[in-house]
């Protein structure tokens, strides 16, 4: 095996020069480690210090503590891109041992289970989810399928809980299924359950037994749990949620234990390496030992329309979604794609089935919005462009740009507050720290969600968004002096707290 480690300094990008404005805020040295081993070191050697030279831009630029980054080829290459620290206190570095938690990319390993499972006879993708899990908080109608759940196109709630607090204590389809896209963890909360039950074990030892041990994961975990702290790096969010600007200031984030198909799974970045040459070998159509070739292709195929899924001026193109992956335009090839979020990570991963190469990236910093998507956006259109010289392609890295850009001043309304609105406003807290809270004003006739969203009430008595397909609902519980004392926040329950 051909293998070196290289350490980086902050190096200059070749025609870079869209990043010359970077904030140069306090942040972890840009000084890193760069490892390649496998066939091709030599000819993905310069791409890959630029690759590299690009994360420590996003290091310093978005003044992220660690970042792990991953790059394949299907013939073998890995490249290993460390930088920043695992723990900012101590200054202790990324290790390769490291794991992070990959937020919702793990709808990709939860998806192909499914598939296993109806390749199996255990299910069907067109099963009605009631079928599988009858206890289960669902509408009475209309039907919605496994395949619904896996494209977000069912119509739930994205973080619902499964018994939620609400009036009839329901879950609901906004929509009908199949006929628009919504994401939705909730769905994926429900595919977990439904493997538990069809597989007859938990989702860990599945996603075990099913991917980890075939593919040579042996770090990665199924579920993230607390007596596994010490394996992972140290994990950060903002300190003031609502901080802007110079004044955001990281801690060391709350620990929660996930074992929901929503995102339970954390990895090294050379599982991630095994994972990303699976989704390769699955988007050229190619089962790896895992599914049949034809169940590959469908495991892979684009799926409905998910015109809500890239971030503004992230990707090129319409977008797709399918079974646990969208399906993104970068450079004028379609890509595989997810990216991850979670409390005190962030993730993102690209993968080209046709010109071989993919990349994976976390950090451990969450609630800032920020995903590592123009990292491997950029890495795979930079390795393409070393294995399709002939193509004449030029990648250049997008510019690193301010995570909460100035807010627009939203026009003033006038007129006295109508008084049964007035009534609903109020500062609205919960202690979980995925939910957080909210803030309802009121300016004349309308209703302000967090001052820039307006609410309008359904004739069912439940708010949503105005004029917008939202499958999210509030209702205001627990009367006292004519005020409610809760907020049901799509069946998660908020305590008013006014400040």
């Amino acid at each position: 095996m051909d293998r070196r480690a290289l350490l980086l300094s902050s190096m200059a990008l070749s025609g870079s020069a869209g990043l010359a404005g970077a904030p140069a805020a306090a942040a972890p040295s840009a000084e890193g480690v760069l490892e390649t081993e496998g066939p091709g070191v030599r000819a993905y050697g310069p791409a890959m210090q630029q690759i590299s030279a690009y994360a420590d831009l996003h290091l310093t630029g978005y003044r992220l503590p660690g970042l792990t980054v991953v790059c394949v080829d299907r013939d073998g290459f890995t490249g290993f891109i460390r930088t920043g620290h695992a723990e900012v206190e101590s200054r202790r570095p990324v290790a390769a041992g490291d794991l992070f938690q990959i937020g919702s990319i793990s709808k990709s390993f939860i998806a192909l289970i499914i598939h296993q499972l109806a390749a199996e006879g255990r299910l069907r993708l067109d099963d009605d989810v009631r079928q599988h899990l009858p206890g289960v908080a669902l509408p009475d109608a209309p039907a919605i399928s496994l395949t619904h759940l896996l494209q977000h196109s069912s119509g739930l709630p994205d973080d619902a809980p499964l018994f939620p607090h609400t009036p009839e204590g329901k879950l609901w389809s906004a929509f009908a299924p199949g006929s628009a896209w919504s994401y939705s963890n909730t769905g994926y909360l429900i595919l977990g359950r439904i493997i538990e039950r069809a597989d007859g074990r938990s989702l860990a030892e599945s996603l075990q037994r099913r991917i980890f041990s075939p593919l040579g994961m042996p770090k990665a975990q199924g579920r993230i749990m607390a007596k596994d702290r010490a394996l992972y790096t140290a994990g950060y969010s903002p300190r003031d949620p609502e901080a802007e600007g110079s004044s955001i200031v990281l801690d060391r984030a709350p620990w929660i234990n996930v074992t929901s198909g929503a995102g339970c799974v954390a990895a090294t970045s050379r599982d991630m390496a095994a994972w990303l040459r699976f989704l390769l070998a699955a988007g050229a159509g190619h089962g790896a030992g895992l599914l049949s070739d034809d169940q590959a292709r469908a495991y892979a195929a684009p799926g409905i329309a998910a015109p809500g899924w890239s971030a503004p001026g992230s990707d090129v193109g319409p977008a797709t979604y399918g079974s646990g992956l969208a399906h993104v335009t970068v450079e004028g090839r379609s890509l595989l794609h997810h990216t991850g979020g979670m409390l005190a990570y962030s993730s993102a991963m690209h993968v080209d089935p046709v010109a071989g190469v993919a990349c994976f990236a976390s950090t451990n910093m969450g609630g800032e919005g920020y995903r590592p998507r123009d990292i491997t956006a950029y890495a795979c259109a930079r390795l393409r462009s070393v294995r399709e010289p002939q193509a004449g392609l030029s990648p250049q890295p997008r510019a690193i740009k301010p995570l909460r850009p100035a807010a627009a001043t939203a026009p003033i309304r006038t007129g006295a507050p109508d008084p049964a609105l007035a009534a609903l406003t109020g500062r609205y807290e919960t202690d979980d720290p995925w939910t957080g809270a909210v803030t309802i004003t009121c300016a004349g006739d309308r209703l302000m969600l967090d001052g820039d969203v307006a609410l309008e009430q359904s004739p069912q008595g439940y708010w949503t968004p105005k004029g917008a397909l939202s499958t999210e609902r509030r209702w205001f519980l627990s009367l006292a002096q004519g005020r409610p004392q809760v907020l049901s926040l799509s069946g998660r329950l908020l305590e008013r707290r006014d400040l």
